[in-house]
């Protein structure tokens, strides 16, 4: 029985190593997130901008939108 349970155990730790995401992934998925992040602030930008057209008040406004995200 004592074999049996530590097999049991050995099995289970390794299924739970195998499983846990690595560093690696998780530094793939915050990439993914602020690629993703800085591409919606760049539509953001385009839409202020084509709203703003000449008048500078806005279009300062849409510099600030643009600098935000750096």
């Amino acid at each position: 029985m004592t074999f049996r349970n530590a097999l049991f155990v050995m099995s289970t730790v390794l299924l739970l190593t195998a499983c846990g995401s690595s560093p690696e992934k998780q530094k793939a998925k915050a990439e993914a997130e602020k690629t993703k992040e800085e591409t919606k602030t760049m539509q953001e930008y385009k839409a202020c901008l084509k709203k703003a057209k000449t008048d500078a008040a806005k279009l300062d406004a849409c510099e600030r939108l643009l600098k935000a995200n750096e």
